[in-house]
């Protein structure tokens, strides 16, 4: 369709309405207006343009910023659309903008250079017109204004070719005007101008080839550039204003280019100074020096020697530029650096030689950053590749010594950055390039501050240069330089000098991969390129040496950047230099133990499989290597290498340990003696890692040389220096070797790893006498010649793993059965004594853990050890290990420590268990399991948490213990099963999580211990046994009921799997159990005698008065009142099965009943009869109560403590009576009266609760609730509640019950307001699920309605109005009541009542669908009435309403609805503007709905509202509320079919609809033109209507019906006449822009932009 032309009044409006309002108060509205003046501009470009002129021209007093933001719209539309401009209105708008621009105030800066920017726009085509009128304002003689002057300046930069040939003209006008000026702003005007024109000038002579005129040559320009330089120069200059100073540079950097080349070399000397000068004055750096790179270039480009000459004042000028630090957040700080180094480049190529001598001189300087900024520029040099520097290298290394010894960071890092590029440009294989690269390696063996992070807190120093950084640069370096094939013979063998020496560890990684690298390449040539020539470099290491360091490394491999991995690879490299018979052999190892590491991390790799995989490659190595000098030349060269490693203890440990098994490989007895020597007196006695590798590599040669190892060892302990005798030497040697219980514990730490590894046939003679004697010597200290037990904790530790070897030793023998361990019980005895003497406060060391263990090995050995021995040592064992307190009332700060302690903590008690484990496997019966059970059982019911909890856990595993090794052949039973279950019983209920689980495993071991007894093979599963897993998963929770129920189910499956003559001593040993410490324990236990006594009362019948007495004389010391009930209860239900009936009690016993009372509320629901019969009287006192409560105080004189008294009573008789489960039949038969009764009684103290709430009324219900309040143990909403659950259980509807639980049902019930809620939902679970009680139970609530009391009736109108919901009211005498009963409530005076009948009602089409027909008429005026409802409630019931209608409508046919059609829709659409988001959102919602009733032949009034409707549905499209655009986009998509069009259906079938309410305007647009294309005849309905929506108070509303109404403008067909609609359309629409919301500003701001066909 033609899309017609808007006239031009309305488009002169609408741009003047623009244009007026483009100085908004608004940001937003000011962006958008000149956004949509920017597009109209795009599309009518003259127009609009036009219409700014004229509204500037007409309103000339308007205000700059209004002013200021039109000529900005202006020049954004001519800049982007000047080829639509005319030439007519192009020369209006220069002279406008020319005149706006000189006219305006000095002040009014953003005005001025708004006009001069639109000129500027202007000039890229009209530049003839421009420059006409500029260069009238450039009358000779006068001085232009400082615009005028920026404004042609920054024409010729943005029209080049344009501007620059008319410059000549122009630089005669103004170079008299120079000498003129006077003020320092005009100055800068025209400075800055010339720079412009220069920079302008060069790239047109650069872009000469594109030029469509003549072009003119550089001597054109360079007269009048050298008179403007003289005035800049020569007199500008001296000005001291910084800005005007800074321009003047800038220019003169550009201009010294078009100066002419004859002037040049005359004007250069002083320019040079004069810029130079510059430095020394407020003048920004950056500026000068990217001025003097210009001089300099434009100096060679006339190839002038005057640079030459004035080196001696260039270079300290560029060098004290080039040692400034480097700010980086100044932008112009980094630019200058570069310029610097530009210039010493172009300086370079003036002369070398004075630059290279000029900077080697500089590193000799004390300043630092002088230093750093020589090293800058050299590296910058250097980096340059000049030719001319291959004669200056040698010198530049020469020079570079001095920067090796500088010990400033800063300075290290650029040296370090000098030698990469001196070593990628060929300097480093000159002389003394091995220095530099010296320099590198120690650099990489820095060895950061770890600790620097933790003491201080400040943010680091941005310039700072940290080791670890310098570290990083420097193997960045090396790794770099190692890639370059030409450093190869620099770096090999070289760098293998670095291999060696201890100073260089922490560089160790890097090196070894970098000679690895060359070293690969090498032997990749030949095998011969990389055997080393010891003659030719003498500093070269040995390969014994090599070996030693790199193989000792290597033990950490991951440690220093994995500096063991890449000494591992460099070593296969190395292996013809090691010996010429390990190549192959390291060929296939080295290799696999690579890929082993490979396949780990630090964290995860095992240790000592890793030392063994090591030794073993020694080993292979040493085997494969005949020769035994070669052997012990290796041993001698590994103990001279032990000396380096102080520093790293676990490294040198490792090394201790390879002497040992090379020592292991030699026969020559003076090389064992003295290297044994030399390992005992190498060793750091206070390292624990070192004592530790040099008694196991002892230990490693002991395996070959017993006698000559222990020989050494005792010459050792016969020294001086361990007899301690005072002299002199003697104090020197302790001095330098530490002291001596150290020294002492190192060697008892040698005997013990000597017994370890020696010989079998060995080594049993020589344990007691040679080995043993010493260490128990060496551990105790002479005073006064008599032996005195050591406190030294190490030698403790070191004596008591010295024992644990010995006993390993003697236990792994072969020949142990022949031996008699003599000594063991003195030693055992020692090792006792060392436990008690540690404090049992707290647990700081780990004697107490490693004497438990040495005991546990000592145990094992022969004889066995007797009862009493046994006793002694167990009761010290676990006092000393259950005593200590936990780690939670011991915690540190250093998370290190807690550590470590919660390790020692957990091996400490591991050391328990293991010796516990190997009594109890040497007598592996009950008796040995009682044995050790009975020092424990005492621990288990202690106070104190931990204490139990150890107790529990040691007792878990024994008995795991006992299950695994038990072995059923030929055993007694299980005699002692009760007492053991009912010690574990009261555990499963402790306080402390981890008890109970673990007295449930107890528990399960136990009876899982005793099928075993029964004769079943190992590992068959025991369903009952195993189901105590599944009740264990329950046990987290700590709710007490659930605990009780925990303790049922497990005594349940101990009843079953007893044997019954275990239960008299299980029971007894329960007994105890209930005067446990812990409530929960003793409750637990009663619970488990109570389920086993219902099912195995009648075997006690010999054992009452046994029973009967023991609990008598037990009941004093039962803390807990419950147990004590249950012990009553305990004693009835025995009484049940051994006696034929038990007495009741009276109804009106203090409440609340104590625990005989309670017994017999519960025998009276034994017997159906009676239980009916008394139920029934009981709820005949809650209803005669109920419906007399709350009458007037005169008409009830009855005392109000008599019903209140009885209903609780009844109440809490019912919980006792329904809780036993023999009363199902009679709550079965009672259960419509009981069910309504209870739930009215529910809703009274609900409605009680909130009377009092309110403070309403002193009615028998107040008095209720404040004697409820005050009687501390009644809760008669617990009661009731638990009545109704109990009941529903009962009456065989336990689903209603779990539905409640599930949903929080119950919750809902117990407070005010959500009460209601509880009731519904207890309906719908009645519904589905106690269909057979629902019409007698909905008889009997029915007249309830009529009932006086409001919360009586809300209840039963909530509960009805659900159950119609409910498919279980289907049946139609049902439907019927529920039916009649809330449509007579529609009278109800209470508005509540009102609203839940409508909802009721409302459910009739979701419950009995198929009756809606005989209902309709009823319901429909039912709803339609709700809709006019004036109450207090009158949104909540019109919302009902209107969800009811809608549901009933859903129900209908065509024939039922039509006649009320109009009358419904007219009740409906006045709600689709309400206040309420629900309510919108629902009338549209049922709107929709009547869509179906349109189908087929439409209704003529239908489709009217649906027109009339539609506008209001499309603006709500984009509500703020998104439940009603959802229900917007399903009305458009149901009514979308009944306009009788495709165009509209296809669009709200469509997926645009689905995301309206994000792109609505793209919605909107779509629509609009299907509008005015499919409905001509409806346009003025809609323009109309969505006028009327201008005034909605909701402004997303007034902005819609604003987009709506401008894309329906905007596609008018051209035969469109009605032109007054239009017209008022327009106005609106302007009008809109004056809107008090900024949002309904810019949409109509917008849309005035949509209108681009004027």
């Amino acid at each position: 369709m033609e899309v017609c032309k808007l006239e031009s009044c309305k488009a002169e409006a609408s741009l003047v309405a623009l244009t007026d309002a483009a100085f908004d108060k608004d940001e937003g509205v000011r962006q958008q207006i000149a956004q949509s003046l920017y597009e109209l501009g795009c599309h009518n470009t003259e127009q609009v343009l036009s219409a700014c002129f004229d509204f500037l021209l007409k309103h000339s007093q308007l205000v700059q910023g209004h002013r200021t933001a039109i000529l900005q719209c202006m020049e954004r539309v001519v800049r982007d659309n000047i080829s639509q401009l005319g030439l007519p209105l192009a020369k209006k708008i220069i002279n406008l903008a020319s005149e706006e621009m000189i006219k305006s105030s000095e002040t009014a800066v953003g005005w001025k250079e708004a006009a001069s920017n639109l000129l500027v726009a202007l000039g890229s085509r009209f530049t003839d017109e421009i420059l006409e009128d500029i260069l009238q304002k450039l009358q000779p003689g006068v001085v232009p204004q400082f615009i005028v002057v920026q404004t042609l300046a920054n024409l010729a930069v943005a029209n080049v070719h344009g501007i620059v040939p008319y410059l000549t003209t122009t630089l005669q006008t103004m170079l008299p005007m120079f000498h003129m000026v006077k003020q320092d702003n005009m100055k800068w005007a025209f400075t800055s101008a010339m720079a412009l024109f220069s920079k302008s000038i060069l790239e047109y002579l650069v872009t000469a080839d594109q030029a469509s005129r003549p072009v003119l040559s550089r001597e054109a320009f360079a007269p009048d550039i050298y008179a403007a330089y003289r005035v800049l120069f020569g007199t500008w200059l001296r000005n001291k204003d910084v800005k005007l100073r800074s321009a003047i540079v800038v220019a003169l950097g550009h201009m010294v280019h078009l100066l002419p080349p004859e002037r040049m070399d005359e004007e250069l000397p002083r320019l040079l100074v004069g810029v130079m000068g510059l430095y020394k004055k407020r003048c920004e750096p950056c500026h000068v020096t990217q001025c003097l790179r210009n001089i300099l270039e434009a100096a060679i480009e006339v190839t002038s020697h005057v640079p030459e000459t004035q080196m001696d004042s260039l270079l300290p000028q560029l060098h004290h530029q080039a040692c400034l630090p480097v700010d980086g957040q100044d932008p112009l700080s980094a630019r200058n650096q570069q310029e610097v180094l530009q210039c010493f480049t172009i300086l370079s190529h003036v002369s070398i030689d004075a630059v290279v001598k000029f900077l080697l001189q500089k590193l000799s300087s004390n300043n630092e950053k002088v230093r750093v900024g020589t090293l800058t520029v050299l590296n910058h040099v250097v980096s340059s590749g000049y030719k001319a520097l291959e004669s200056k290298k040698a010198l530049i290394v020469s020079g570079m010594k001095q920067s090796l010894q500088d010990s400033d960071n800063k300075v290290k890092k650029v040296t370090a950055q000098v030698i990469s590029s001196m070593g990628e440009h060929g300097y480093l294989q000159l002389e003394g390039g091995a220095i530099l690269v010296d320099f590198l390696v120690q650099q990489c063996a820095l060895i950061p501050d770890e600790g620097l992070g933790h003491h201080h807190h400040h943010a680091p120093d941005a310039d700072e240069v940290r080791d670890e950084d310098l570290c990083e640069l420097c193997e960045g370096i090396l790794s770099f330089l190692v890639s370059l094939e030409r450093m190869e013979d620099v770096l090999w063998p070289f760098l293998l000098e670095f291999v060696t020496p201890a100073q260089y560890t922490h560089a160790l990684a890097v090196v070894c991969r970098c000679l690895e690298q060359v070293g690969n390449r090498k032997r990749r040539q030949s095998l011969q390129y990389v055997l080393l020539n010891y003659n030719e470099r003498l500093g070269l290491p040995k390969p014994h040496t090599l070996l030693a360091r790199l193989l000792a490394v290597s033990a950490l491999p991951y440690a220093g950047q994995g500096r063991g991995l890449a000494a591992l690879s460099l070593l296969q490299v190395l292996s013809p230099n090691i010996h010429a018979d390990v190549v192959k052999l390291w060929d296939e190892e080295l290799p696999q133990l690579l890929q082993f590491l490979s396949e780990h991390r630090e964290d995860t790799l095992p240790q000592k499989l890793w030392e063994d995989k090591l030794f073993f490659f020694l080993s292979r190595t040493l085997e494969t290597i005949t020769d035994e000098k070669w052997t012990w030349e290796l041993s001698e060269e590994m103990t001279r290498h032990i000396h380096n490693y102080h520093s790293y203890p676990r490294e040198k440990a490792f090394l201790y340990k390879c002497v040992g098994i090379v020592l292991g490989q030699t026969s020559n007895k003076d090389v064992i003696n003295n290297e044994l020597q030399e390992m005992l007196l190498s060793v750091q006695h206070n390292e624990a890692l070192e004592r530790e590798g040099l008694a196991t590599g002892i230990g490693f040669c002991a395996m070959t040389h017993l006698d000559d190892t222990l020989a050494k060892l005792d010459d050792f302990v016969k020294m001086d220096i361990v007899k301690k005798t005072a002299s002199f030497f003697n104090i020197l040697k302790e001095k330098l070797d530490g002291d001596m219980e150290r020294v002492k514990s190192t060697l008892i730490l040698c005997y013990g790893y000597v017994a370890l590894y020696a010989p079998e046939g060995l080594i049993l003679q020589r344990v007691e006498m040679h080995i043993l004697d010493h260490i128990l010597s060496l551990s105790n200290t002479k005073v006064l010649g008599i032996k005195v037990e050591t406190k030294d904790l190490m030698i403790k530790l070191t004596l008591i793993k010295a024992v644990t070897l010995i006993a390993k030793a003697v236990y792994a023998n072969r020949g142990k059965h022949l031996f008699k361990f003599s000594r063991r019980e003195e030693v055992l005895s020692h090792m006792q004594d060392l436990i008690t003497s540690e404090s049992k406060a707290h647990l700081k060391s780990r004697v107490r853990q490693a004497a438990i263990n040495a005991c546990t090995h000592l145990i094992r050995l022969e004889p066995r050890l007797n009862e009493m021995e046994s006793s002694e040592l167990i009761r010290t064992c676990l006092e000393a290990v259950f005593s200590f307190p936990p780690l939670d009332s011991d915690k540190r700060k250093d998370t290190r420590k807690v550590k470590e302690r919660e390790v020692l903590h957990t091996e400490t008690v591991a050391a328990l268990h293991e010796l516990l484990k190997e009594f109890l496997s040497q007598n592996l019966t009950s008796e040995g399991l009682e044995f050790i059970f009975k020092h424990v059982q005492e621990w288990m019911v202690s106070t104190k948490d931990h204490e139990r909890e150890r107790a529990v856990e040691a007792m878990l595993a024994l008995l795991a213990f006992y299950r695994d090794r038990f072995k059923s052949v030929n055993v007694s039973t299980f005699h002692n099963l009760g007492v053991l279950v009912g010690r574990f019983v009261p555990r499963c209920a402790d306080p402390v999580l981890s008890i109970r689980y673990m007295a449930m495993d107890a528990l399960y071991n136990l009876l899982y211990i005793q099928v075993r007894y029964e004769g079943c093979v190992v590992n068959q599963p025991d369903n009952l046994v195993d189901h105590l897993g599944d009740i264990k998963e329950q046990l987290q929770n700590p709710d007490s009921h659930v605990l009780f129920q925990i303790c049922h189910d497990i005594a349940k499956v101990i009843s079953n799997k007893l044997p019954r003559d275990q239960l008299h001593p299980l029971l007894f040993s329960l007994f105890e159990g209930l005067s446990d410490y812990h409530a929960t324990c003793s409750s637990a236990t009663s619970v488990v005698m109570n389920t086993l006594v219902r099912r195995h009362g009648a075997n006690l019948k010999d054992y009452i008065p046994e029973i009967l007495g023991h609990l008598q004389s037990g009941m004093p010391t039962i803390a807990l009142e419950q147990v004590r009930f249950s012990v009553i209860h305990f004693i009835s239900i025995l009484t049940s099965q051994c006696l034929p009936g038990v007495l009741s009690y009276l109804l009106f016993r203090p409440l609340p009943y104590d625990k005989y009372t309670s017994a017999i509320w519960q025998s009276l629901a034994r017997e159906v009869q009676l239980a009916t019969t008394t139920m029934d009287y009981l709820l005949g006192k809650i209803n005669d109560y109920l419906s007399h409560e709350d009458r007037r105080e005169g008409v009830a004189k009855r005392p109000p403590s008599t019903g209140t008294s009885e209903t609780v009573a009844v109440i809490y008789a019912f919980n006792e009576m329904v809780a036993n489960p023999e009363s199902t039949e009679a709550v079965v038969n009672l259960y419509p009266k009981l069910f309504g009764t209870l739930l009215l009684y529910l809703s009274f103290i609900v409605n009680e609760r909130m009377s009092e709430l309110q403070g309403k009324g002193v009615s028998k219900k107040k008095k209720l609730s404040l004697q409820l309040q005050n009687t501390p143990n009644l809760n008669i909403w617990d009661a009731s509640l638990e009545a109704l659950k109990l009941m529903l259980s009962r009456g065989k509807t336990e689903e209603v019950a779990a539905i409640m639980e599930d949903e929080g049902g119950w919750e809902l019930l117990k407070t005010p307001e959500d009460h209601q809620r509880g009731v519904a939902l207890l309906a719908r679970a009645s519904g589905k699920h106690g269909a057979t009680y629902l019409p007698d139970t909905v008889r009997f609530l029915a007249p309830i309605l009529h009932n006086l009391h409001e919360h009586q009736r809300v209840t039963v109108a909530t509960f009805f109005g659900e159950l119609l919901a409910s498919p279980g009211a289907q049946e139609p005498a049902v439907t019927e009541l529920l039916v009649g009963s809330l449509l007579r409530s529609l009278d109800d005076v209470s508005p509540t009542v009102h609203w839940l009948s409508i909802r009721g009602l409302g459910n009739v089409a979701v419950g009995s669908p198929q009756r809606i027909p005989r209902y309709a008429e009823r319901l429909l005026a039912a709803m339609v009435g709700g809709l006019d409802e004036k109450t207090e409630l009158n949104d909540l019931i019109v919302l009902e309403a209107m969800a009811g209608l809608g549901k009933v409508l859903a129900r209908l046919d065509s024939a039922q609805v039509r006649p009320i059609l109009p009358s419904i829709i007219g009740t409906v659409q006045p709600f689709f503007e309400n206040e309420s988001d629900k309510l919108r959102a629902a009338a549209f919602s049922v709107f929709g709905s009547l869509a179906r009733f349109g189908d087929g032949q439409p209704e003529p009034a239908f489709l009217e509202h649906v027109h009339a409707s539609l506008v209001s549905l499309v603006l709500h499209l984009n509500d703020s509320s998104g439940e009603v655009v959802r229900a917007c986009k399903a009305v458009l998509q149901m009514v979308g079919p009944h306009l009788c069009s495709e165009g509209p259906g296809a669009l709200f079938r469509g997926e645009l609809l689905e995301q309206a309410n994000v792109r609505y305007w793209e919605f909107i647009a779509e629509l609009s033109k299907v509008i005015v294309s499919e409905f001509p005849d409806k346009i003025g309905l809609y323009l109309n209507a969505s006028m009327s929506f201008f005034k909605s108070m909701l402004p997303e509303i007034r902005g819609n019906a604003v987009v709506l109404a401008g894309f329906i403008l905007q596609n008018l067909p051209r035969e469109y006449v009605e032109a007054s609609t239009d017209d008022n359309v327009c106005v609106a629409i302007i009008m809109m822009l004056h809107d008090v919301s900024p949002c309904v500003r810019v949409k109509a701001a917008r849309v005035l932009g949509l209108h681009r066909g004027f």
